[in-house]
């Protein structure tokens, strides 16, 4: 296994980086290879703060951080709105941060403009006889997250054209109206207790069910049988 920084040493490191020695000499004093650190900043973010040559317990680093876990969530394909909520609770700071500087309003728009571009693969990749294959699966009574496996695609990649693209999310609807829905019951009370109070949170019905540790599926089929928990869970989206 590779080398790995003990805690004590990586304090070692961050307070002497912190007085402007240069990561060569400590890590030569401490006899550890310079690449061993660097592997350990990825993690570590007070290191990784101390090698840019920020103080990583100084007032700069709080905007520093939020600002880089902003962008990292976006990478990572949550939309901005959803990246503020999750940090900020939102209270506009991204906003902010994007007014007062440029740079990181150009880094956010890029980041954008990169998600939107591997959405638009994954669109071309789920071409027309690949849904329509998908269709056949679900209306022969196969679960969602199997028919999407056995054309080749997630099942974040459904969830993501249902939630775009009505036509879709419609015919999928059409297709399961024919089999046998998984039994709503695989959840349990505490699972939909939970689910709805994530719901009321986020907004998503995906997200929240699977916060609550349940399958999407199991959402989507009660909603299609229960009228009931269909108008409270529309409720609960709006009312956020």
């Amino acid at each position: 296994m590779p080398e790995e920084l003990s805690t004590s040493v990586r304090s070692t490191v961050v307070a002497r980086l912190r007085t402007g020695e240069s990561v060569q000499t400590v890590a030569e004093e401490l006899a550890v290879a310079v690449p061993v650190v660097l592997r350990a900043a990825r993690t570590d973010t007070r290191l990784a703060l101390a090698l840019a040559g920020v103080d990583p317990v100084g007032a700069d680093a709080v905007g520093i951080i939020g600002r880089a876990e902003y962008l990292r969530l976006m990478a990572l394909g949550a939309s901005p709105s959803l990246a503020s909520q999750n940090l900020f609770e939102d209270s506009g700071q991204a906003n902010t941060w994007r007014a007062e500087q440029p740079p990181f309003a150009a880094a956010c728009d890029a980041v954008v403009a990169a998600t939107v571009k591997r959405a638009e693969r994954r669109r071309s990749r789920f071409a027309p006889e690949r849904r329509r294959r998908f269709f056949d699966h679900l209306a022969a009574g196969m679960a969602t997250t199997k028919a999407a496996a056995e054309v080749g695609i997630t099942t974040f990649t459904v969830y993501q054209r249902r939630h775009r693209d009505t036509d879709f999310a419609a015919a999928m609807d059409q297709a399961t109206t024919t089999r046998t829905p998984e039994p709503a019951s695989t959840a349990t009370d505490a699972q939909w207790i939970a689910f709805q109070e994530h719901l009321a949170i986020h907004g998503v019905l995906r997200q929240a069910a699977l916060a609550a540790r349940t399958r999407p599926e199991a959402v989507y089929d009660r909603r299609r049988t229960d009228a009931d928990f269909a108008k409270r869970t529309d409720q609960l989206r709006v009312a956020r």
